[in-house]
């Protein structure tokens, strides 16, 4: 595991950094093309170093500081010498740019075209893709930002998740995006795991890029591939790096990648895109990808999650590969595969409402320290300007406001000027915080206005006037100072509290909050389930959002969990027009979310599942009902004396209690198994009302 104490970009980078946009400045006045579309091209494709081809690499080589696929060409419009563009900068940058200015001279200015030519075959619509995409959000890097460029379009692919469960053409699990054949006689067809048991991963480095790896492989005279490629990262319009898979080899045949036999039978092997010998490509995105291939692959198969049995390139036995290197850090990536544990309010480094931002090679990890179980941060330097940045957005179940404290480990050389910007309902305020001052302690950043749901977050840039200084990513907690924590209560699909089960694939369309999931109609059965707690027992109109579609079934199944009874709605999603909303379900009483979606529709394509709301209802009577009152029920009979709560239970059964306040908020719950006769439950209550719930029987008894 690397553990590096650094600060941001030293004073020679910098000058290298502001020595690079000289030449892209240059590149622009001979060849016209935009300077930063240029940036974005070298960014992605070299991270700004001069690559050249690795021994040992399993992508296609690419050469200079422009990650140029086509040496020779390029070589032939520049005029200049091979050596020169691998090995200088300014070499590098002007015969990249030579390069892309003639082919968009034979695309007769056609930009997208001119991308496709430059990429490697095999990945041409991916790479234009990917760089219009990052040239349209833009990206923070010292020096060498690019601002957004709303105006440019990004071309379309054609869908990448196809459902097919055989393989292909479709990727075989539904969080993976694309699916591109390797040839195949890059790998060996087979039955797996009838006729060899899968019993590994093994995590690979590319040494050198996605498209590059992608278009190697679907190369006869490659004779390597690899099961999945995962891209380090892209930029969609709202500027957060999304990572994205492509299976090229199915699950039941053996793909070329360990170089030793035995565990190419018994083993699927992931490509990254990166270079083991420089940091910066593995980036959050990329680990969250491929760990998530590794967990539905051991569960698929029944390996465990393990360091035994998902391991290193350089691992296998007689390997002589050193892939994934130093600067893959196994121990997020091993508690990424084991899977995080849920919290509403809590969002650590490690939740998935944390994100990274801003050069990867300025990131460092730091093992030794940190708030909850896995107890580690990530920190980076501070300097005068801003290279990296992090957001933290929780999931909060209610609407008011919440005291924002952030966690700063023990250590040493923390800022006294981390600034901290929060979003909040009611605007966005600055804080700076010195972080020096803490030591494995929470520092309250204020109270503020928040809305329920994922639409507020709070984030912390690296820059200060202290240079040099380290600044702490570490957990941020949102806590309610709002009073009786009764109220709406939103969980989108994608969310803490929301679980698929089955095939339920992600859109890229548009639903609440952005987007939403969908599954088939018909074939195996699959559920989408919803379910947090929300605080108090009360009233609640339940409501489903749907986009809706001329695809879509007219008869969705809902069933709605309420404390006394479920209920079954049928919903119809179908509309010839994209009508978008919430829809009502039904009202009932609960102290807990709970809605199941099942894809058992008569009719449609698809069954199309989004965010499920909870509005609280006051003038659903839910505390007392009628029977409540009775004292003689024969079932059972309960009073409460002297700090105890006593019960008599006439028959073996199991049965559930819960006590609730005045208002509604859950005080304690209890569930016994096989029980018969007196029951003295100890329960020290205060002074006031209470309603206690035996089964569907609700008491009221007054503390004295």
């Amino acid at each position: 595991m690397l553990f590096v104490i650094l600060s941001g970009p030293g004073n020679a980078e910098l000058l290298r950094l502001k020595a690079l946009k000289g030449y892209f400045l240059e590149a622009e006045g001979k060849t016209g093309l935009d300077a930063e579309l240029l940036q974005t091209i070298s960014y992605r494709l070299t991270r700004f170093h001069k690559v050249a081809p690795q021994r040992g690499a399993e992508a296609l080589p690419q050469y200079g500081i422009m990650g140029i696929f086509h040496l020779e060409e390029a070589v032939k419009v520049s005029g200049y010498d091979s050596s020169d563009i691998v090995g200088d900068d300014r070499t590098g940058i002007l015969a990249g740019a030579l390069l892309l200015k003639n082919y968009l001279e034979r695309c007769e200015g056609d930009l997208i075209c001119a991308l496709k030519l430059y990429a490697p075959s095999g990945a041409k619509e991916l790479f234009a893709r990917d760089i219009l995409t990052l040239y349209k959000s833009g990206f923070h890097f010292p020096v060498l930002e690019v601002l957004p460029h709303p105006s440019v379009k990004v071309p379309l692919l054609s869908p990448g998740h196809v459902k097919n469960p055989t393989c292909p053409p479709g990727p075989e699990f539904p969080g993976v995006e694309r699916w591109v054949a390797a040839d195949p006689s890059n790998y060996t067809s087979a039955n797996r795991p009838y006729d060899y048991p899968v019993n590994y991963v093994i995590i690979h480095t590319t040494q050198g890029t996605y498209y590059g790896a992608i278009s190697w492989f679907q190369n006869s005279s490659a004779n390597v591939s690899a099961h999945y490629v995962v891209n380090s990262e892209y930029n969609p319009s709202d500027g957060a790096p999304l990572g994205e898979a492509t299976q090229m080899v199915c699950h039941r045949d053996i793909a070329w990648h360990a170089g030793n036999w035995t565990y190419n039978t018994q083993s699927v092997g992931i490509e990254h895109e990166g270079y083991v010998s420089e940091n910066g490509w593995y980036t959050d995105t990329l680990y969250r990808k491929s760990a998530y291939i590794s967990r539905m692959l051991a569960n698929t198969f029944g390996f465990p999650k393990d360091r035994s049995h998902i391991i290193g390139h350089i691992e296998v036995p007689g390997a002589s590969h050193t892939d994934p290197g130093a600067y893959w850090d196994w121990g997020y990536y091993t508690a990424l595969v084991l899977g995080l544990p849920d919290a509403d309010t809590i969002v650590d480094e490690l939740s998935n409402g944390f994100r990274k931002y801003g050069p990867s090679q300025y990131w460092y990890y730091d093992s030794a320290n940190g708030y909850g179980a896995y107890g580690h941060i990530w920190h980076t330097g501070s300097w005068n300007g801003v290279a990296n940045w992090a957001r933290w957005r929780p999931n909060l179940p209610y609407t008011g406001p919440y005291e924002v404290l952030v966690y700063i480990p023990s250590g040493s050389e923390y800022d006294a000027h981390a600034m901290y910007v929060i979003n909040h309902a009611d605007g966005v305020d600055t804080v700076w915080l010195d972080q020096g001052s803490y030591s494995d302690e929470w520092a309250s950043l204020g109270t503020f206005n928040f809305l329920a749901g994922s639409y507020n977050y709070v984030e912390l840039y690296d820059t200060s006037d202290i240079s040099g200084d380290r600044i702490a990513f570490d957990a941020v907690r949102f806590s309610w100072r709002g009073g009786v924590v009764c109220g709406d209560r939103v969980v989108d699909d994608g969310d803490s509290g929301w679980y698929g089960f089955g095939s339920w694939t992600l859109s890229s369309y548009s639903g609440y909050a952005g987007d939403y999931r969908y599954a088939y109609v018909g074939g195996t059965p699959d559920s989408s389930v919803w379910r947090s707690p929300l605080g108090c027992y009360s009233g609640y109109r339940v409501f489903a959002w749907v986009r809706k579609g001329s695809n879509r079934t007219s008869a969705a199944h809902y069933r709605i969990y309420a404390r006394d009874s479920v209920r079954d709605v049928y919903v119809s999603q179908y509309s010839s027009s994209s009508d978008t909303g919430w829809i009502y379900l039904a009202s009932v009483c609960a102290d807990t979310l709970h809605v199941v979606l099942y894809d058992d529709a008569p009719d449609g394509t698809v069954v199309i599942a989004d965010a499920i709301l909870y509005q609280r209802d006051t003038t659903l009577d839910c505390i007392i009902v009628g029977v409540g009152e009775r004292t003689d029920n024969p079932e059972v009979s309960l009073s409460y004396e002297n700090g105890y709560l006593l019960l008599k239970v006439p028959a073996l059964r199991n049965i559930s209690v819960g006590v609730y306040d005045a208002a509604g908020r859950t005080v304690k719950s209890f569930r016994f198994k096989g029980v018969v006769g007196w029951m003295k439950v100890p329960m020290p209550l205060s002074r006031g009302v209470y309603f206690v719930r035996v089964g569907r029987r609700v008491q009221k008894i007054i503390v004295r």
